[in-house]
C-alpha cells in the first residue's frame, strides 16, 4: 500500500490525535502541521520530526502532502477545505462539515470541481457500540422503525469553551442527527426545537436544545443536547441511541456506564476508552479507526462510510433546529 503524506491544520485536541495517529498509521506519515499559534507547530513537529508550517498555503503546499486534516474551528473550514482541494489534495474535515448549508455547497463543490476526495470526520459512525447497532437495524431485528432518541450531553467545560463559536446543536447535535438519520434511512421532513438558556449567557450559547423531528417513514426522533452537565460526574459524555420498532429495540449507551472506573482519594472516574484510548502507547480507538478508513479509501480507491452530502445532511437538520428556535414553530427541511 503506498504511503500517504498527511498534514494537519489546527493543533487543538482533535488535530493533535491527528498528527499522532498519521504519525503511527503503517501506511501513513505526518509531513506537515499548522496552528495559528505558532509554537503549537513548533512542538508538535519537534516531536514527529515534520514541517512546522508557518501559515495554511505552507502546510498544504509542503513536500509530500497528499491528505489534509482540517481541524479548525468550525467557521474556518471552508477556506482551509477549499485550499486544499485547489492544491489537488485529498480532505478529511472535522465534523461539522461547515456551520451554513452554503459553506457546505462549497466546500463540496470544490473538492468535486478539483478531483479530490472529501470525508468528514462524523467518528460515531466509527464506534463499534453504534455499528454493531446499525447491524442489528440493517438485520431486520427492530422491524419497521417507529422512534428514535438521541442523546449527547457533555460537561459544562465544553460549553464554556466552546459556547461563544458555535451552538450545541452544531458541536454535539450533529453527531446524532447522522446518525439517527444513518439509522432511520430517509430524510426528515420537519424538526421543532425549544431551548434553554440559564447558566451560559455570558457566553450567548443555549444550555439545552431539545429537538423533534419527523421521518419521511413516518417514523418520529428525539434528540437531546446539552453542554452543562456538572464537572464533577465521573466522565465528560453520557450519550444514547434508542431505537424502537415494529418488531424490537436496539438501545447504544455511552458515557456514563463505561464499563473501566479509576479512582484516587479525590474522586472517581471513567477514562475513555472508545473514542482516543492509548493502547500500547499508541493512539487507538475510534479515531484511529476513522482515520485508518479514510487513507485505505485513499489508496484502495473505495467509497467512504459517510459520503459529503451525509455530512451535509446533519447540518441541513442543525441549521432548521436554530430556525425553528429563532421562530418558535416547527421548520419543513428541504434537502
Amino acid at each position: 500500500m503506498a504511503e500517504l503524506g498527511a498534514s494537519v491544520i489546527g493543533l487543538g485536541m482533535m488535530g493533535l490525535r491527528h498528527g499522532r495517529v498519521w504519525a503511527e498509521l503503517g501506511n501513513t506519515r505526518l509531513a506537515a502541521v499548522y496552528d495559528i499559534i505558532p509554537e503549537k507547530a513548533q512542538d508538535m513537529a519537534a516531536e514527529y520530526g515534520c514541517v512546522a508550517a508557518s501559515s495554511l498555503e505552507e502546510a498544504i503546499g509542503a513536500e509530500g502532502v497528499d491528505i489534509v486534516s482540517v481541524c479548525t474551528d468550525d467557521q474556518a473550514h471552508v477556506e482551509a477545505c477549499t485550499l486544499a482541494a485547489k492544491a489537488g489534495k485529498h480532505v478529511l474535515v472535522e465534523k461539522p462539515l461547515a456551520i451554513d448549508v452554503a459553506d457546505c455547497d462549497a466546500i463540496i463543490g470544490a473538492a468535486e470541481s478539483n478531483g479530490v476526495r472529501l470525508m468528514v470526520g462524523h467518528v460515531a459512525r466509527f464506534d463499534p457500540r453504534y455499528q454493531v447497532a446499525k447491524a442489528a437495524l440493517d438485520e431486520g431485528r427492530v422491524g419497521d422503525i417507529v422512534h428514535i432518541y438521541g442523546r449527547r450531553n457533555n460537561i459544562l467545560a465544553s460549553g464554556r469553551r466552546i459556547g461563544p463559536r458555535t451552538s450545541v446543536a452544531y458541536f454535539l447535535g450533529v453527531h446524532d442527527l447522522d446518525i439517527m438519520r444513518w439509522y432511520i434511512g430517509c430524510e426528515a421532513v420537519r424538526v421543532y426545537a425549544e431551548s434553554c438558556r440559564k447558566v451560559l449567557t455570558e457566553e450567548g450559547a443555549d444550555d439545552t436544545i431539545f429537538t423533534l423531528l419527523k421521518y419521511e417513514n413516518d417514523a418520529v426522533g428525539c434528540l437531546e443536547t446539552c453542554w452543562i452537565v456538572p464537572e464533577g460526574q465521573p466522565n465528560t459524555l453520557d450519550a444514547r441511541m434508542e431505537v424502537v420498532g415494529t418488531k424490537g429495540r436496539v438501545a447504544v449507551r455511552a458515557g456514563d456506564n463505561e464499563p473501566l472506573e479509576v479512582s484516587d482519594a479525590e474522586r472517581s472516574w471513567r477514562p475513555d476508552i472508545a473514542y482516543g484510548p492509548i493502547l500500547a502507547g499508541q493512539q487507538g480507538g475510534a479515531l484511529k479507526c476513522q482515520l485508518d478508513h479514510f487513507a485505505r479509501c485513499i489508496t484502495e480507491d473505495k467509497e467512504f462510510l459517510i459520503s459529503p452530502q451525509d455530512a451535509k445532511a446533519a447540518v441541513v437538520l442543525a441549521s432548521a433546529i436554530h430556525q425553528s428556535l429563532e421562530t418558535g414553530a416547527p421548520v419543513n427541511v428541504s434537502q
